[in-house]
Formats: C-alpha cells, structure tokens, sequence
C-alpha cells in the first residue's frame, strides 16, 4: 500500500523523478532561506489562528493582544533583545524576524475583527484525516478547520495569496479535502461548502471553491497512476521548476529508462 497527500500527488504531477526522490528515496534537499523564511512565518500565522479557534471551540475568545503575544512566542527567540530587533530591522536580507511582525500584526488584526464575535464553534481544527481510497493507495492530509454555522458545514484551507489565475493550482487539495470529509461524515456532504480563507486578503472571508466530479475523476486517475508506476523518469528541460529543482544534480545524471 502506497500513502498520498495533496502535496506528493502535486510533486508527481509535476515531475515524477522529484516524486521518486522526495517521498521514495526521501533523499536530503537543500531549502534555501527565502523559503525557510516563507515556511514558518505562515506555519506561525496558521498556528495561532488555530489557537484562536480551540479557544473558540472552548466558549472563549482570546483577544487581539492574545494573539501578538503568541506571536512574539513564536516567532522571537528566548534570548532576542531590544537591540537585536532593533538591529536586525536595517539587515536587508529577505523576511527579517522584525518586518514581518508587522506583517503579522496585520493579519490578526483582520481576522479577529472579523470572527471574534461570529457565533462559530468549530467541528474539528488542525485534524489529520485518513481514506483508503483503493485496497492498495491510502490517502491522508491536514483539514485547517471544519465548522458549522446554520444549517451548513464549512471545510476551509487557509491560504496565503490566493489568486484566481491561478485557480487550476488547488484543484488536488480541495478533491482531497472533499473525499476525506465525504468519507468521515458522509451524511453531511449535501450540506457542506468546501472553500478557503486568504490571510493576506484585506477581507479575509470565507470563498468557496467550487469541486466537480471531474476532479474527483482526476484525483482517482492520478492516485492510480502513482501506484502503478515502475519507472519514474524526469521531465528534465521541459517544466520551469527544474531551474530551482533541489534534485537537479542527481537528476542530470539519471539514466533508468530501461527500468
């Protein structure tokens, strides 16, 4: 049995030989520091959003200065100083720790204006969710939060920067997320919008997304595809991402077509 996520479905769909050495080789990569940068401060922001939300879930609403704090938490070392902020503030290095406080601030700021005093009490928050979606492929991943409120369920993806151009970019994580919660509350599927949450939005509501039976068709195709692959080979030369690809190296002198 092979197991899949949103991310390693996407990672073959992209090149096969990155799939073969992220998830089956797992070979070591370099992630460079703009990226680290770009990593946990979203995994930060998204951390104390969950925060929010299992106080919400426990019938309190932490406040706005609630939230900065754990972002100093987060985000400062123990031993960071005055001065090490103030001077780490003039460094011209991409993301420094101080500048995206501010950033951060913002964010937090909108969100709490807008879900503070909305009457939500969330189903599930940060959750792991599993199907066995064939005898021989699982498949798993991370649902941000699931609420109700009326008469409606909402599965929500918290997204930095969502842009409609590129729509086609999510289509896997929101399938995925539909058969996961299809499966585990199969009853509630008629009365459940599927959609996301841009936290860098200025408005940083609800939007839903829209899934087809098309989508689902394709998911099930690309799972197969996966499981029944013996060769992975490269798209080397032909996708822009090889430019920046971690495995570039390896990949220059791979040579298994014949299996």
């Amino acid at each position: 049995m092979i197991t899949l996520t949103s991310e390693s479905i996407k990672d073959f769909q992209l090149c096969e030989r990155l799939y073969d050495y992220r998830y089956l080789e797992k070979r070591p990569e370099t992630i460079y520091s703009r990226d680290l940068y770009t990593q946990k401060f979203e995994n930060s922001i998204k951390s104390i959003i969950h925060f929010f939300w299992v106080k919400k879930q426990g019938g309190i609403t932490p406040s706005y200065s609630s939230l900065l704090n754990r972002w100093e938490k987060i985000w400062f070392p123990k031993d960071t100083s005055h001065y090490d902020i103030m001077t780490e503030q003039h460094e011209s290095a991409y993301g420094n720790v101080a500048s995206l406080t501010t950033q951060a601030a913002g964010i937090l700021l909108r969100f709490h204006e807008m879900y503070s005093d909305m009457d939500i009490i969330p189903m599930s928050i940060s959750e792991d969710y599993i199907i066995n979606l064939t005898p021989n492929i699982r498949v798993e991943d991370k649902m941000d939060i699931i609420y109700r409120q009326g008469n409606e369920n909402y599965v929500i993806k918290f997204i930095f920067n969502y842009k409609n151009s590129q729509k086609y970019l999510y289509q896997v994580d929101f399938s995925i997320m539909y058969l996961l919660f299809k499966n585990h509350y199969r009853a509630r599927i008629n009365e459940t919008k599927f959609g996301y949450i841009d936290l860098l939005s200025n408005n940083p509501q609800f939007n839903e997304y829209k899934i087809t039976q098309e989508d689902i068709e394709s998911i099930e195709y690309w799972c197969d595809t996966i499981y029944s692959k013996d060769v992975f080979v490269p798209r080397r030369g032909l996708t822009s991402y090889c430019k920046k690809c971690p495995f570039d190296t390896p990949c220059s002198k791979w040579s298994g077509w014949n299996g």
